[in-house]
């Protein structure tokens, strides 16, 4: 299950690769992927679910959540500030 973040930055890269490849902006190809790659993180978003979050996980790794620091850097939320 992913975070509303998770599923908020989904929605904003799908947006991009649409709005990339319908404006004409890329073409080819590449216009292709980004509409495929664009449909993928759609449904990924609108499912709340995403395989590969899924297989990290079950490979036992952390995925870190990053946080956005006062001073406008980004930081990761276990790591410690020195």
């Amino acid at each position: 299950m992913l975070t509303k973040k998770s599923v908020l930055i989904r929605y904003a890269i799908c947006l991009a690769c649409f709005l990339l490849s319908g404006t004409g902006t890329v073409t080819g190809w590449t216009a292709t992927l980004l509409g495929v790659f664009g449909t993928i993180e759609l449904a990924c978003a609108l499912l709340r679910y995403s395989p590969l979050v899924e297989i990290l996980s079950m490979a036992g790794l952390r995925i870190p959540e990053i946080v956005m620091a006062k001073d406008m850097s980004y930081i990761y939320s276990h790591s410690k500030a020195h």
